[in-house]
């Protein structure tokens, strides 16, 4: 599986998957960084969320292995 980084914040998968990262700022002010994914053919505008990249793509890479299987 390949990634390809879109703009700044995004990566795509050559089956469409989709990883967005955000700042979240929570009530003190301070940030934290979550990566938003989004299975390509998935309603639902995410498919779950991580604090990491790398987290994000080990996610979506075995959800395709559990499908090849």
């Amino acid at each position: 599986m390949y990634w390809i980084k879109i703009p700044a914040d995004w990566w795509c998968n050559e089956f469409g998957d989709e990883i967005h990262r955000y700042e979240i700022l929570d009530d003190e002010g301070r940030g934290q960084v979550e990566y938003h994914i989004h299975r390509a053919g998935e309603r639902l505008p995410w498919s779950g969320k991580t604090h990491s990249l790398a987290e994000a793509q080990r996610q979506l890479e075995h959800s395709h292995r559990a499908l090849m299987a």
